[in-house]
């Protein structure tokens, strides 16, 4: 189980900027960023949010399963998943080992173009998701360990030694 993410109001905001322009310029039904453990971090488009919750832990779990054949073919991974109907699309693309970005799209969409405005997302994405790491470090590092301030003559003394 992944430790959960922080995401502050400001990156937020961005994320949702790179969803919402992805989202146009796809003509997408929607975009969406999951992680692996099926919880959704953030969403553009036309969507119930308490179904969109659900699909997320559906393509986590899909996903899931999609790695195990990778593994079974002798693959790393699978980086993106292309799931098609008769009258909508499911695109599912890695942003880092942990998030992954969801659009649905329908038959008015190319699928060429979507790949390609999926690809520039991610790497938008990913680069966010990145300083979102850095500055969650940043601030474990500042804050230092909860024993920085006991000696060890008070550990010691905690466990009779």
């Amino acid at each position: 189980m992944q430790e959960d993410l922080v995401i502050y109001k400001e990156d937020y905001e961005i994320i949702k900027t790179v969803l919402d322009r992805l989202t146009r310029n796809t003509k997408a039904e929607i975009s969406f960023i999951t992680d692996i453990e099926g919880h959704c971090i953030a969403a553009t488009g036309r969507q119930d949010e308490s179904e969109l919750n659900s699909i997320s832990s559906l393509i986590a779990g899909s996903v899931a399963a999609v790695e195990s054949i990778a593994q079974m073919l002798n693959i790393q991974r699978f980086s993106n998943i292309l799931t098609e109907s008769d009258d909508k699309n499911l695109y599912i693309s890695d942003i880092n080992k942990k998030i992954m970005l969801i659009v649905v799209f329908g038959k008015s969409s190319n699928i060429g173009l979507v790949r390609l405005r999926v690809k520039n997302a991610r790497e938008e994405l990913a680069k966010i998701f990145e300083q979102i790491n850095r500055k969650i470090e940043k601030e474990m590092y500042d804050q230092g360990s909860p024993f920085d301030s006991v000696s060890d003559e008070e550990i010691d003394e905690i466990f009779g030694d």
